[in-house]
């Protein structure tokens, strides 16, 4: 894991911890200065470019983030870093959490 992946997961880790319930608890963190990332946010945000820019204005590290259900990110996981293991059950005490920064996925679980 790089620096920027740490600084991204360090700065989204109680937002994930409450961004996320039973029904939608992986959370998804998309790197806007990542071309992968950039890409799929722009499928969520159709002003990505100009919320990067808005972000970057704060100097914080731009990025688009969301809650998932397990289901949902799975078959993100499949569709794009198939090699990456599947999520199962999560533990209660932790949120699975994707990260896609450095040209690649990650996958961590953060302490609540």
């Amino acid at each position: 894991m790089n620096p920027r992946q740490e600084a991204l997961l360090r700065y989204h880790a109680d937002l994930a911890a409450f961004a996320t319930n039973m029904s939608h608890p992986v959370f998804l963190i998309l790197d806007l200065e990542d071309a992968d990332g950039f890409e799929i946010a722009c499928q969520f945000e159709p002003n990505c470019a100009d919320r990067r820019g808005a972000i970057r204005d704060t100097d914080a590290i731009p990025a688009y983030t969301l809650a998932l259900s397990v289901d949902d990110a799975n078959r993100f996981i499949a569709h794009g870093w198939p090699k990456l293991k599947r999520i199962g059950s999560p533990p209660k005490e932790f949120t699975p959490v994707l990260l896609i920064s450095g040209g690649t996925c990650l996958s961590v679980l953060l302490p609540k």
